[in-house]
């Protein structure tokens, strides 16, 4: 019987606004995601993985929320992918027991040990065939304050539910922790007491009272990654809305609440459709959509993205959208390794400052852009790139994991424009290599540059392999060859040496008689200038859109060089700078400086009429500046501080 039910489900697998932007909520989520991973940082994937493919998974559990134990059995079907394999490895903690263990109907030899189980295959298994495996198991789950699965109380009510990111599943059920194969499909069968209810993934198939016991029974027909699996209960009260598709369609969002919350959360019922119906129009529809979208509360003090039923600790806007967003990126698809989280963090959290954009009045966008600006140049150096995934707080860093990477599409889309960059996200999304699978940074980066037609490398070795951002200095003055016109001069201070100089096309507006015209000019060296109107301009604002993750003096008009009959020494930005504005230039003037005891501590040759040179090295205290040319030389007291 079992094995009719079995070939009959591999046919159908083939057939298949009022709130602003919270200034700590990236730090929030990161530090709990970190606090999450910290427990299983030690795991090692089993080379064992790569001789099998998950095909199926049958959970079959019975739990109480009141008691910290779980029970029940775990039905696999495998595909092996290697001939004449002797075992097959599992991944479970090794605080549960394992009662028995089944391959094919004929019951396994098995170890388990070091939190794997180790299987015998006891026949001669052939390679591409399928087989069956069974594991029934029980036990008190480890818990170690955040994590896997937990056993808490709202307002004195039992409640359990389970947070595997990235590799606690082990921890409560046996299975394939591994970010290179997902379960093809899974049914989850929770068994408990019967004034409870259980939340899990995909559709509620069934949901029925036996005596004192509940079961429900969740089918879920996408594949999905080992860590998105999850299982909530308590004394739930649920309600369903519908989200219509551009297609007339309607996608279910199930809800499963406290008893003292639901009511709160019915306000938010409009901005949840809300954010579904833009990401919808802007991507592609919620690719889940013919099973539902769902919310199941939880104690956790932020959200986890299981697919399709999200835990919650709330409904604040800025929560949903970033748990939502993570649907599309980081369920759909997923990161194929931890060095790449910002695919899955950066994504969610950029989904999330798109939905302030689009959704909520005109001062939430600005303040989310503002938020995450200054938490990025807060420190001078961090990539996007994780290079050590054991460092915890570096891969769930909110600087850099979630706002900098944020910021990196958001300047991305500066570079390429709207049409190219949400075009080159949906290809992306629809590419059939990495939908419902696993996606490497590689990938999404060759799609952005089909769409934008160019070649992106330069721009991920600076800011996603190199570290810090960028400084800009602006004057702007007559043109000398045209007094009529009004030029710009660009200059720029890395934050980290990782980066020698940022190349990137800089916003700039251009103000006159109270109105004012946006330029885009493409900043490849320093001190480049630029012809930015053809009049004098009253004002000019550098970047007033906030698209750029830098800093930036103020545009500062320049002292007219041509008009100087002397020397000038001037110390700029709190001196920072020295800048030496010349009568005349050879090419042989020189710049010393000399500390109060008489030692030269800088010796430069100048580089033009207009020269700026970098204090940046100079301890603080008060020097003496010595200009040298042909015909003159001058001499100042400056202070460095």
């Amino acid at each position: 019987m079992r094995k009719l039910l079995f070939l009959i489900l591999l046919l159908k697998f083939q057939i298949v606004f009022s709130q602003q932007p919270d200034p700590d909520f990236a730090e929030k989520m990161a530090f709990g995601e970190a606090r999450s991973f910290l427990k299983s940082a030690k795991f090692t994937e089993s080379s064992s993985y790569a001789g099998y493919d998950l095909v199926y998974q049958q959970l079959n559990l019975e739990v109480d929320p009141a008691v910290n134990y779980i029970s029940g059995s775990v039905f696999s079907l495998v595909k092996l992918l290697k001939e004449n394999i002797e075992e097959i490895h599992f991944d479970l903690a090794s605080e549960l027991t394992v009662d028995s263990i089944y391959f094919n109907l004929n019951r396994a030899d098995f170890q388990h040990q070091s939190n794997k189980i180790s299987i015998t295959i006891p026949e001669i298994a052939a390679k591409n065939g399928l087989h069956e495996i069974e594991i029934f198991y029980h036990g008190a789950p480890p818990q170690t304050g955040f994590g896997s699965f937990i056993i808490s109380k709202h307002q004195n009510v039992p409640v359990l539910w389970t947070l595997s990111e990235p590799y606690g599943a082990r921890d409560w059920w046996p299975c394939k922790e591994s970010l290179a194969d997902k379960i093809d499909s899974i049914d989850l069968y929770v068994t408990c007491p019967a004034k409870y209810k259980a939340a899990s993934n995909g559709k509620l198939i069934s949901d029925q009272i036996s005596g004192e016991k509940r079961t429900a029974h969740w089918k879920h027909r996408y594949p999905i990654a080992t860590y998105l699996v999850a299982i909530a209960v308590t004394n739930y009260e649920t309600y369903t809305e519908f989200v219509e598709t551009p297609d007339g369609k309607e996608i279910e969002i199930l809800n499963y609440f406290y008893p003292e919350y639901v009511e709160t959360a019915k306000t938010k019922a409009n901005e949840t459709r809300g954010i579904m119906k833009f990401f919808n129009s802007r991507f592609i529809t919620y690719p889940f959509a013919s099973e539902k979208y769902g919310h199941a509360q939880f104690g956790w003090g932020g959200g986890m993205e299981h697919q399709t039923m999200s835990f919650m600790n709330n409904l604040n806007f800025e929560l949903v959208a970033h748990e939502m967003a993570h649907q599309w990126f980081g369920n759909y698809i997923t990161l194929a390794s931890w060095h790449d989280i910002w695919l899955n963090e950066g994504f969610a959290t950029y989904l999330t400052g798109l939905a302030y954009e689009n959704l909520l009045d005109s001062a939430a966008w600005p303040r989310w852009k503002d938020q995450q600006l200054k938490r990025i140049v807060s420190s001078p150096g961090g990539s996007v790139y994780v290079a050590d995934t054991a460092n915890i707080s570096r891969l769930f860093n909110d600087r850099l994991s979630y706002s900098k990477g944020a910021y990196l599409l958001h300047m991305l889309r500066w570079e390429m424009g709207d049409e190219h960059f949400f075009g080159g996200m949906k290809n992306y999304l629809e590419d059939p290599t990495v939908a419902n699978g696993f996606a490497t940074h590689d990938k999404f980066v060759k799609h952005l540059e089909t769409a934008a037609d160019t070649s992106f490398t330069e721009f991920f070795n600076d800011w996603y392999y190199g570290e810090g951002y960028p400084t800009y200095t602006l004057t702007h003055f007559p043109d000398p060859e045209n007094p009529a016109k009004q030029k710009l001069r660009v200059r720029q201070i890395p934050s980290h040496e990782s980066v020698a100089f940022f190349e990137m096309h800089l916003p700039v507006r251009v103000w006159k008689n109270g109105r004012y015209k946006d330029l885009r000019v493409f900043h490849t060296q320093q001190n480049q200038e630029f012809v930015i109107s053809e009049e004098k301009a009253d004002s000019i604002q550098f970047d007033p859109e906030k698209w750029l993750c830098a800093k930036a003096d103020i545009v500062l008009p320049a002292i007219e060089v041509t008009k100087s009959e002397q020397i000038k020494i001037i110390t700029e930005l709190s001196g920072s700078k020295i800048r030496i504005i010349l009568p005349e230039f050879s090419g042989t003037e020189m710049l010393r400086v000399f500390d109060i005891n008489g030692q030269a501590v800088l010796s430069v040759l100048l580089n033009g009429l207009d020269s700026r040179i970098e204090t940046g090295t100079m301890k603080k205290g008060l020097y003496l500046v010595e200009v040298l040319t042909k015909t003159r030389n001058k001499v100042e007291k400056i202070v460095v501080n």
